[in-house]
């Protein structure tokens, strides 16, 4: 009789598992069935800071990538494009030392996103977005500015797997 019974509870629990609707982040879609794929161009820069467009493009584009549920194309191959502009880039000390020296930054960046839908020609989604990000200095430019140069990188990375998320899972 004991066999049965846990093979019972066995099902039970394979049932309530597999039929809760939920899914692993990275694994599921909310996508139509006719978005395979996605060109993102280089992102227009209307900030304070050059050259950052393609850093923060480049990185959105590997964020795609390593998720894997859209591939990355050329524009004239997409299904969905995203456009992109970034409006401001924000550099803001955070914290200071006792001799009244910037210790801390933050950096910022905030822009927007157009995504058009290729196939049914029509605009998929609309969204503004702020990423921060915080580094710290020292006495030494060359490590400071390595710190900057790193902190953008984390901020971009953030951003784009939270594009990512937002286009593919709408979340």
């Amino acid at each position: 009789m004991k066999p049965y019974i846990n093979k019972l509870f066995g099902l039970a629990a394979f049932l309530l598992i597999s039929g809760c609707g939920y899914h692993l982040v990275g694994t599921g879609t909310t996508l139509p069935p006719h978005l395979k794929t996605i060109a993102i161009p280089v992102f227009d820069n209307a900030s304070s800071q050059p050259n950052i467009d393609r850093d923060i493009t480049n990185a959105i584009r590997q964020s795609f990538v390593n998720d894997g549920r859209l591939k990355v194309v050329s524009t004239h191959e997409a299904d969905l494009v995203m456009k992109g502009l970034l409006t401001s880039y924000t550099l803001q000390a955070a914290s200071f030392t006792t001799q009244d020296v910037a210790r801390e930054y933050w950096v910022q960046l905030e822009g927007s996103i157009d995504v058009q839908d290729r196939v049914k020609k029509k605009r998929f989604l609309k969204q503004n977005f702020t990423t921060k990000w915080d580094f710290q200095t020292d006495a030494d430019v060359i490590n400071s500015e390595a710190a900057r140069q790193l902190a953008l990188k984390d901020a971009y990375r953030v951003l784009g797997n939270r594009l990512v998320s937002i286009v593919i899972d709408q979340f």
